[in-house]
């Protein structure tokens, strides 16, 4: 109703400047047409009647609408007093924080639930919304657009007080609210009305939910088989006695531990629990490797595969399997963790031994040979920039085809110096003619039906055509290298075995067992043998009995380390990248040595580095070395170790990877300096979590 009165009356405004003016010019035009149509009235009394007429009716509407005008402003008068007395009533019984504020976040005014949400008690007069919250305004508007959620990685829950971080949710005294934001427009300004929802009992809700959730994790004392082969003596009390540690630390923090086949357990534990065991770096691995066997002192180790993801139970334990199969590829003697943001990892202290067997190869080879007995054709590809343990490994995959009769293409760079070096005689062979391609070629070769076998990396961002990789659907990875996460595209099948000196070890067991004697030419035998030897140094690093075995049969097929050695002798240009190498050499941290150099901008600076770094450790006290080199825009870091110090993980804390005693790493964007502060940071990090 005041709002229509407000309408009608409010006409009256304007009657004194249009109606007056309206009612004077129809008197007017009354008069003149009165005068032209009556000739009897003269036009003098006319025209003041019409005066007289027009003062009279206007009086009458001045009083009038004086009269309303007044009885309006009255009412509107009495409605804006009772409309402030609601608002204000309505602003102090509203039980939901709310405060209006201007873009620039100052405070106009907050309710009587704001006042009691919030520990201070003063005038919030001339504040900023920053003052009171803590926060500023455009924080406070960002919190408001994103759902709320647990933030979940390596190190943000538990709390000290046991409570998580949370997204999108900000702190009142000891209440947590959920911020909703309204802007309102007002006279060419923006105002934001924030609305403080109190989710603080949902919050503990939820909290005690996450801490309750059950986590799966698969538990296997990963070395036994070793021990078996290399301790005469029993060691099944020692078995037991990390069967009774298992026991109760499981039973410190209230999981449960089953064992479901000899010597293998399963864990149920709570995330509560779980971060617990993180926040020690999962102590019990190191409690396991106190137990010795045998005069050896040989360390028994577990291995542990942890899921945390997953909607229901089966698919979590599904996932522990999978982390535990990747704590099994990385060597074992650690701890795998599958977060909803990624794997986690702990341990890996212990270098690994060959586990091998001429069983487990037989089964390894069959399997592979009945996955590809009936494909269209075969593309094998190792990684770019490749080594002769590379293209060794290509070679025997392709020599295992030739045995089974299938088609097949190696993709690599023809144009790399260790490919010309190493095949200058396979080459000369009919069997090899138009067998090497580039990835276009290859791309075009891989249709549906083929089989795509990786070779010497289960890294796909390192492939020599990542494109083919992409297209597959029947991949199939053979590896030595430690498995740094969790594939993109699941495999048909990966043998990962980090115990392998080689991919062409790997390779060489699968065709021992695979193809008939005298089958394998020398000329392929002799780059298997040239890649065993680049990968172990001559026979120096990372051998086991397996690796000699494996030699041996390559011998007996007429490879010569006299003809491999031959590989490896150097061009000028490599022998000049080398040398820059070793003027600048820094000791860190006692066991740790670096040096570096700007490069010649050659392909040859990589090889260079990792001679650099395998000579670094011939110094006294070294147990690592690391070589840095520029070589373009990116820093490339070759380390090695004498097998005391798993520099895998110092380099996967800067997104490289490799073995535990020989890894790799890119950086792109950073000068020499600056990758050499980094990596001495990560050295340390990696000294002061080991030293715990």
């Amino acid at each position: 109703m005041q709002k229509n009165k407000k309408n009608i009356w409010g006409v009256f405004d304007d009657l004194p400047s249009r109606l007056y003016i309206l009612l004077g010019v129809i008197f007017l035009a009354a008069h003149v047409i009165f005068c032209a149509y009556n000739k009897e009235i003269p036009a003098t009394w006319s025209g003041l009647v019409s005066i007289v007429l027009y003062i009279a009716i206007s009086v009458v509407i001045f009083f009038v609408s004086s009269r309303r005008m007044s009885i309006y402003r009255t009412e509107a008068e009495a409605s804006d007093s009772q409309s402030g007395s609601v608002i204000a009533a309505f602003r102090d019984s509203v039980n939901i924080p709310y405060a209006i504020v201007s873009e620039t976040g100052k405070v106009i005014t907050v309710n009587t639930a704001m006042r009691s949400a919030l520990p201070l008690r003063d005038s919030f007069l001339n504040l900023n919304i920053a003052d009171i919250c803590g926060e500023p305004l455009d924080k406070l508007l960002e919190l408001a657009a994103k759902e709320t959620s647990i933030e979940e990685n390596d190190d943000s829950v538990p709390l000290a007080d046991g409570e998580l971080k949370r997204i999108g949710t900000i702190k009142l005294g000891k209440k947590r609210f959920k911020v909703a934001s309204h802007p309102i427009k007002f006279k060419g300004h923006i105002y934001y009305m924030l609305v403080f929802e109190d989710i603080t009992e949902l919050c503990e809700l939820a909290d005690k939910h996450y801490a309750e959730t059950p986590v799966i994790a698969y538990i296997v004392l990963d070395n036994l088989e070793e021990i078996a082969q290399y301790v005469k003596v029993s060691y099944r009390s020692e078995a037991n006695q990390v069967d009774t540690i298992l026991k109760d630390w499981a039973a410190s923090f209230g999981g449960v531990l089953r064992e479901y086949d000899r010597d293998k357990y399963v864990l149920f534990l709570s995330r509560k629990a779980l971060r617990a065991c993180e926040r020690t770096k999962f102590e019990i691995l190191d409690s396991i490797r106190e137990i010795k066997i045998g005069d050896e002192n040989m360390p028994i180790t577990v291995s542990m595969g942890i899921s945390t993801t997953g909607d229901t139970l089966a698919e979590r334990e599904r996932i522990a399997l999978v982390a535990l199969d990747t704590a099994l590829q990385r060597g074992g003697d650690q701890v795998v963790i599958k977060k909803d943001n990624g794997f986690f990892y702990f341990g890996g202290k212990t270098k690994s031994q060959q586990k091998r067997t001429k069983g487990h190869s037989r089964i390894i080879a069959n399997k592979l040979c009945s996955t590809i007995s009936t494909s269209a054709g075969l593309v094998i590809m190792g990684h770019s920039n490749p080594d002769f343990d590379s293209i060794g490994a290509c070679v025997g995959i392709y020599a295992l085809a030739r045995h089974l009769g299938l088609p097949a293409k190696i993709v690599v760079d023809t144009n790399n110096e260790n490919f010309k070096s190493c095949t200058k005689e396979l080459l000369k062979l009919e069997e090899y003619k138009d067998v090497f391609v580039d990835g276009v070629v290859g791309l075009g070769y891989y249709e549906a039906g083929s089989h795509l076998i990786v070779v010497d990396t289960n890294n796909f961002d390192i492939l020599e055509a990542p494109e083919i990789a992409k297209q597959s659907f029947n991949t199939i990875v053979l590896d030595h290298h430690i498995k740094k996460a969790e594939f993109e595209h699941e495999p048909l099948f990966a043998y990962i075995d980090p115990s392998a000196s080689s991919a062409s070890e790997l390779v060489t067991e699968i065709i021992e067992q695979s193809v008939p004697a005298g089958f394998l030419k020398k000329e392929e035998a002799n780059i298997l043998m040239s890649g065993i030897m680049v990968d172990t140094n001559n026979f120096t690093r990372t051998v086991g009995a397996r690796t000699f075995a494996a030699a041996l049969y390559l011998r007996n097929a007429g490879a010569s380390t006299e003809v491999a050695r031959t590989y490896f002798e150097e061009a000028f240009d490599s022998y000049r990248s080398e040398a820059l190498f070793g003027a600048d050499v820094e000791l860190f941290g006692e066991q740790f040595a670096i040096t570096a150099s700007e490069g010649t901008d050659s392909a040859h600076d990589r090889v260079a580095a990792a001679k650099a770094a395998n000579k670094l450790l011939t110094i006294k006290n070294v147990n690592a070395a690391f070589a840095l080199v520029k070589i373009g825009d990116t820093i490339h870091i070759s380390a090695r170790s004498n097998g005391s110090v798993n520099v895998q993980l110092i380099l996967e804390k800067m997104g490289g990877g490799g073995h535990f005693d020989m890894a790799g790493a890119a950086l792109e964007k950073k000068t020499l300096d600056e990758a050499k502060a980094l990596l001495m940071e990560k050295i340390e990090e990696f000294s002061k979590e080991n030293n715990k």
